[in-house]
């Protein structure tokens, strides 16, 4: 699986995507992360701009720290083998062998999630995004990505 799942179709913000773990620690640090957040750059209008972007494909690959990217263009639920439901909201992810980011787009807010990947690792266990490091990492793969999108605009018009 390669989508991020929710247990509902609401943000997460801080917590973990079990809704377990209610960490002051996590809720210091994420508020600390979206303070952060360069709104001008990241913000639901530029992440639509990508997402719904007719030459946008489901999953592309580009020169980044993160080179895969992946988008869930429409919100839906999901059901398991097990006949569990989960929420599959609409994201836009950035990958490398280890590790993922999502921005997910809920009722005109972004949540910031930080997937971490490897063999044994389940994709419905996510976090939120609790490093400057890795904003700024997100970041310049969200700046890249965009100026790719509009200049490919460009050169087509």
């Amino acid at each position: 699986m390669t989508k991020i799942y929710y247990l509902d179709d609401e943000a997460l913000f801080h917590l973990d995507s079990t809704k377990r773990t209610n960490s002051l620690l996590w809720k210091a640090m994420y508020k600390r992360v979206k303070k952060n957040l360069n709104t001008k750059l990241i913000n639901p209008l530029t992440l639509k701009e990508i997402i719904f972007n007719k030459h946008m494909n489901e999953h592309i690959v580009y020169n980044s720290p993160m080179p895969n990217v992946m988008i869930q263009k429409g919100s839906n639920w999901y059901l398991d083998d097990n006949d569990k439901e989960y929420y599959l909201p609409i994201s836009l992810s950035f990958s490398n062998d280890k590790v993922r980011f999502d921005l997910v787009l809920i009722d005109g807010e972004i949540d910031i999630r930080n997937v971490e990947l490897g063999e044994g690792k389940t994709v419905l266990i996510h976090k939120p995004m609790l490093l400057l490091k890795n904003l700024k990492v997100l970041e310049l793969c969200f700046e890249l990505l965009l100026d790719q999108l509009r200049n490919y605009k460009e050169d087509i018009e």
